[in-house]
């Protein structure tokens, strides 16, 4: 927290693209990425130069043509009209993603999925795990019977009414589990397609020049843009 990473290489790093960082949800309603239109393209006008076009086009071969019609115009960055609380709690929101994110890489089940460890080191790892608990008829013969009457029936039977509990406790929570696993798989999927209606205007185009000129420089120069960039900044805005 008390160190100052750049926008642009963290991003970069964690994201991998722009685009990707601003699709996040509930980043998206912040800001909305759209295409602006091209005005600089004009039609030919009179019937010479439409045929023109369109032997032009009929010359052209299909990767051309298809490679013109991509090209629909910069891509540019809208910020969304929220009021002050709203973005105070859009922002906290988007806190509190990133925590979950970052807790389930560096979790206690972080090895799912991955290669298999060496045989040793499976081996050193697997001296930490617990055994397997005894039965409990084995477990209560070694408690003290000044403290517990592990030879009465009333206790016996009070013993056995609290596991029947436990165990139905348990088999409720076992089901919760299943429930809230089948929630988060339905709450991925929102938020898989809210990332995928807000990359709509994107395509598979990188987003690049989104923090100006500079953020090339951030990454190649570490993060401060090289000396002399601010000074011909100003001078071609005083042009």
């Amino acid at each position: 927290p008390t160190r100052l990473v750049p926008a642009g290489p963290a991003v970069r790093r964690r994201f991998g693209q722009w685009e990707l960082f601003l699709s996040e949800p509930p980043l998206d309603l912040l800001f909305s990425l759209t295409r602006q239109p091209s005005s600089s393209s004009a039609a030919p006008a009179g019937e010479g130069a439409a045929a023109a076009a369109g032997a032009a086009s009929a010359a052209a071969p299909p990767a051309a043509a298809s490679a013109d019609a991509a090209v629909a115009g910069p891509l540019v960055v809208l910020p969304r009209l929220v009021s002050r609380v709203q973005r105070s709690r859009i922002l906290f929101k988007l806190r509190m993603a990133f925590e979950r994110r970052l807790h389930g890489e560096f979790s206690l089940w972080w090895r799912e999925g991955k290669i298999p460890l060496p045989e040793y080191t499976q081996r050193r790892v697997d001296w930490l795990k617990h055994k397997p608990a005894l039965p409990w008829e084995l477990q209560i013969q070694s408690r003290s019977m000044q403290r517990h009457r592990v030879f009465d029936e009333r206790y016996l039977y009070k013993m056995q009414l609290t596991r029947a509990r436990n165990a139905k406790r348990k088999e409720k929570r076992s089901e919760w589990h299943e429930t809230r696993k089948e929630m988060l798989s339905e709450r991925e999927k929102i938020l898989k397609m809210r990332r995928e209606r807000a990359l709509t205007a994107v395509g598979k185009e990188k987003v690049a020049g989104l923090l100006g000129n500079f953020d090339s420089h951030l990454v190649q120069g570490g993060g401060r843009p090289p000396p002399g960039v601010h000074a011909a900044a100003r001078g071609s805005r005083a042009a």
